[in-house]
């Protein structure tokens, strides 16, 4: 007999039961009277879940109508418009990033040991087309997409356990079960995430494209008819991803508040889902507004053109916080607001060693910690904050941010103090005396102590970053180079162990990732935007068949992280967690400049329901836990 642990994981919110509303209760959008009126399309109560989420508005109940005017430099990747759309998640997280809270979902709870994790949907919830979302979707998900060899061939960590894959079973239409053979206390926070790109598919439109459902001599004939190499591309071109793209397919039945109606090559338009399953406090089914207009920009230079002129409705994915003033300057003659949120990162911009490089000379000296906390004392982050951040930024480490149940001020601020004198005499203890004529430190090899950060300059500001810090650390005597290199070479360079160094922005710092994804600061799996220690990451991710094994303080370092996976004892994992973050502290894996950053969001002057402050990040999915399809356009 199983003992469930019923733990709430979500903070309470009003669920209005359709049973006990009544059809009275609920309203639509006038646009979807006409397709009610001709029989085109169910009434709202019939719409709408039995397990109704019920949204309080944050300013006041909006009216319908209107469209929402966003941007994005990408033709098929997420922009603003996405941040208004809405991501459909299982879960989202909670404001500060620390517990889920229901949104697909209505419910999820373990056993005693969190070896098995019973999913409640909401009754009733249907995909944008009408057809019922049930544990069917996400059987298929699981039986044809994760299980299928062809199309999953590796071992992902978040449905996995000691190396074996979960097992999956619906106990009724609404009801799902997962079972594992070890503990997997994170299981929960994995599916705000994981539950985006993967779990969230339509069986019975997606089963039309699949060989468990169509045979293969027809399916193979419709692929190649449809200019594709093999089924995998064929169905992958019917198939929603919501965080890396998307096919332009206005077919793909949809949870989100919005699905495609039409897309060129400059622009993408999106209508309400007439099925969408949140209403607000009043009864009227959300979202509140229409329609989302997005132009594909050439530029960021045109993104903020667009942003001055007052041509947008919101930004906040395209908004430079370099560029601050100047939104402050422009915002009467634009009609917009220039809010500041927060990044939410462990530190804005983190600096990566390779500790692994191929050159033994620069990888002893990337290795020795005295180097890196030399490097640490060796920026001026109050500098980066008043120049970058026009002094909003805090000096900070990389580790998890204030808001985290495992943050500590003495992780945050270790090695940050500028003490250019210090990391002069750290670096002498080394041995780096010796100096060229342009008074570079040379390595014991007789060489000039040189190398270069190459970095993908997205998100965060990292090319100004770099330039202060490579300054700074170029009066330590060490001659520091950098090259902004697409994403796509960082992608071939970073793992191949092929960079002397790199930057990121450190996120994956609050309660939705940490302890479960330390991957900045423990080597878990090789990964396009690391390379502090490329090697010693291959050897752990493939247990020892490539890559070289690392010294017995980084496996050390790697079971306390495996140990926190499996652990179902809250006080012991954040003992675990504790363990890496001190470690982190002590040896500088990574080296942090400021945090708690501000991000500008831009807001039309008409657009109500905007929160004033809050997260702007990954881990929290942006604008989700604000539940954007409250916004409403005042005009």
């Amino acid at each position: 007999m199983r003992i469930w642990l019923r733990t709430m994981l979500f903070v309470m919110m009003v669920v209005v039961l359709a049973s006990s509303a009544g059809a009275a209760q609920y309203s639509q959008s006038p646009m979807l009277d006409g397709l009610v009126e001709r029989g085109e399309l169910p009434p709202v109560d019939e719409r709408l879940p039995a397990d109704v989420y019920v949204v309080e508005p944050i300013e006041s109940i909006g009216r319908y109508g209107g469209t929402l005017r966003t941007v994005t430099l990408s033709p098929t990747g997420y922009g603003d418009d996405t941040m208004v759309a809405s991501f459909p998640s299982l879960f989202v997280s909670n404001e500060d990033g620390t517990e889920i809270q229901p949104e697909v979902a209505k419910n999820i709870y373990s056993n005693e040991d969190a070896t098995v994790w019973t999913l409640e949907l909401r009754e009733g919830l249907r995909w944008s087309d009408g057809h019922p979302f049930t544990t069917e979707d996400i059987l298929f998900w699981y039986e044809s997409e994760l299980r299928n060899e062809e199309y999953t061939s590796w071992l992902p960590r978040q449905w996995t356990a000691n190396g074996e894959w979960m097992e999956v079973e619906a106990l009724d239409a609404y009801t799902v079960e997962f079972r594992f053979v070890a503990p997997k206390p994170f299981f929960a926070k994995h599916l705000v995430h994981d539950s985006v790109w993967s779990m969230l598919i339509a069986k019975h439109y997606l089963s039309n494209f699949h060989p468990d459902y169509v045979p293969m001599d027809e399916l193979e004939e419709r692929f190649r008819a449809a200019g594709h190499d093999n089924w995998i591309q064929y169905y992958g071109a019917h198939r929603w991803d919501h965080v890396w793209g998307w096919p332009l397919n206005h077919d793909i039945p949809t949870l989100a508040a919005y699905v495609l109606e039409s897309a060129t090559g400059d622009r993408r338009i999106w209508t309400r889902n007439p099925y969408y399953y949140k209403v607000d406090t009043e009864g009227n089914q959300l979202p509140y507004i229409d329609r989302v207009e997005t132009e594909i920009a050439g530029d960021l230079e045109v993104v903020q053109g667009m942003i001055l002129s007052g041509q947008l409705d919101f930004v906040g994915n395209m908004a430079d916080v370099q560029n601050y003033p100047l939104y402050r300057s422009f915002e009467e003659a634009g009609n917009f607001t220039t809010l500041l949120w927060e990044t939410g990162m462990g530190s804005d911009v983190i600096y990566q060693l390779n500790l692994t490089h191929q050159d033994p000379v620069l990888r002893e000296i990337f290795q020795d910690v005295r180097f890196r906390r030399a490097l640490s004392l060796g920026i001026d982050r109050d500098e980066i904050s008043n120049t970058i951040y026009f002094g909003q930024a805090i000096p900070r480490q990389y580790t998890v941010i204030n808001e985290s149940n495992l943050f500590r001020p003495e992780y945050a601020e270790a090695y940050i103090e500028y003490d250019p004198v210090r990391a002069n005499e750290l670096l002498d203890e080394i041995g780096l005396t010796q100096r060229d004529g342009e008074g570079y430190r040379l390595r014991s090899d007789g060489q000039r102590l040189m190398f270069t950060i190459e970095y993908a300059d997205i998100e965060t500001p990292k090319t100004p970053n770099v330039e202060l810090v490579s300054q700074q650390w170029r009066e330590l005597g060490i001659d520091v180079r950098s090259r902004s290199v697409s994403g796509e070479l960082q992608t071939q360079r970073a793992p191949a162990n092929l960079m002397d160094a790199t930057m990121w922005h450190g996120d994956k710092a609050t309660d939705m990732y940490f302890p479960r994804d330390p991957e900045f600061i423990v080597p878990i799996s090789t990964g396009w935007e690391r390379s502090v220690w490329p090697a010693w990451e291959s050897w752990f991710a493939s247990e020892g068949a490539s890559g070289e094994e690392p010294p017995e303080h980084i496996k050390e370092l790697h079971q306390w992280y495996r140990d926190v996976l499996a652990e179902p004892d809250q006080a012991r994992r954040d003992e675990l967690a504790h363990k890496i973050l001190a470690s982190q502290a002590e040896n500088l894996w990574v080296i942090g400049t400021v945090g708690q950053a501000p991000q500008p969001v831009i807001v039309n002057n008409d657009l109500r329901n905007v929160p004033e402050t809050g997260l702007w990040l990954w881990d929290t999915l942006y604008t989700m836990r604000y539940s954007p399809e409250q916004f409403w356009l005042d005009r």
